[in-house]
């Protein structure tokens, strides 16, 4: 079985990015508004946290910071992926797009996972929605993403 923690996706979160990863970020941190947006606010709360973990204290979210960000977040929470808080469809890119196509490929096994949200997702999206009877928007929103997590982690 997987990892419960997502995957790193190996790329430096920071001020100015955007996507589901910062939202999953933004999650983990709570008491923010989760929009995907690196802003002012997301930069404060993380290098609070950075400062309180005695971690490297720059702001940014790097494979450190992520997984201390998990863990913490874990410990009172328990372990598993949770939707990251925003729709994700073609264009959004990060380690929670990899962690659903590593999902989806129960369904469709030669789709590639790459970190992607690209044609080939889309429509593993909508294979899955089609036949777990949900709205077939080839968009990840939270009814497919919670499909998605627990019929795979039933199987398991």
């Amino acid at each position: 079985m997987a990892n419960a923690m997502p995957e790193y996706g190996g790329t430096v979160l920071r001020p100015g990015a955007s996507g589901p990863d910062i939202a999953l970020v933004q999650r983990w941190l709570g008491g923010l508004n989760v929009d995907g947006r690196y802003g002012t606010s997301t930069e404060t709360a993380v290098r609070r946290f950075q400062r309180e973990q005695g971690l490297k204290i720059d702001g940014h979210v790097g494979r450190d910071t992520w997984d201390a960000l998990y863990r913490a977040w874990a410990d009172k929470n328990g372990e598993g992926e949770i939707w990251p808080g925003v729709t994700m469809r073609r264009g959004s890119w990060g380690a929670t797009v990899k962690s659903a196509q590593q999902k989806l490929k129960t369904l469709v096994p030669e789709l590639t996972t790459d970190g992607r949200y690209g044609a080939s997702t889309r429509e593993a999206v909508l294979a899955w929605q089609v036949v777990h009877d949900l709205k077939p928007d080839g968009m990840l929103g939270r009814a497919t993403w919670n499909s998605l997590y627990g019929v795979t982690t039933r199987k398991a």
